[in-house]
């Protein structure tokens, strides 16, 4: 058996140790082989891109909101219209029951209803 001592390790290349954007510095893996300076500019254009990203879209989500509330206004205005004449032609309906009821229970067909000493019953339901 030789006394001959191996040296285990791992060899890499200096090269795969040195930042991504090639600024000099070494790089670290939990920036994703970027220095410290590099990863904080690179965080920060991602942070600002989809601060950016976001904005055009609460913009945009915005625009249709009041797209659908300005349909759903036109919409509703016709329905009321709608509503008004339903309303309109219910109230004319009630009083033309109420003048006919009226009509049953006036003087002139009282007396047409007598019979003998009797009157005649009538019951209506509105």
């Amino acid at each position: 058996m030789s006394l001959k001592s191996e040296r285990r390790g791992i060899h890499v290349d200096q090269s795969e140790l040195l930042c991504k954007k090639g600024c000099g510095y070494y790089g670290n893996p939990a920036w994703q082989g970027f220095c410290s300076k590099c990863w904080r500019e690179e965080y920060h254009k991602a942070r600002q891109k989809q601060i950016q990203d976001d904005w055009e879209l609460a913009e945009r989500l915005q625009r249709e909101e009041e797209e659908a509330y300005a349909s759903s206004q036109s919409t509703q205005g016709a329905q009321s219209l709608t509503f008004s004449k339903f309303e309109e032609k219910k109230s004319n309906e009630k009083t033309r029951k109420v003048t006919t009821v009226k009509k049953f229970f006036s003087a002139s067909s009282r007396t047409g209803a007598k019979k003998g000493n009797s009157y005649i019953s009538l019951t209506i339901t509105v």
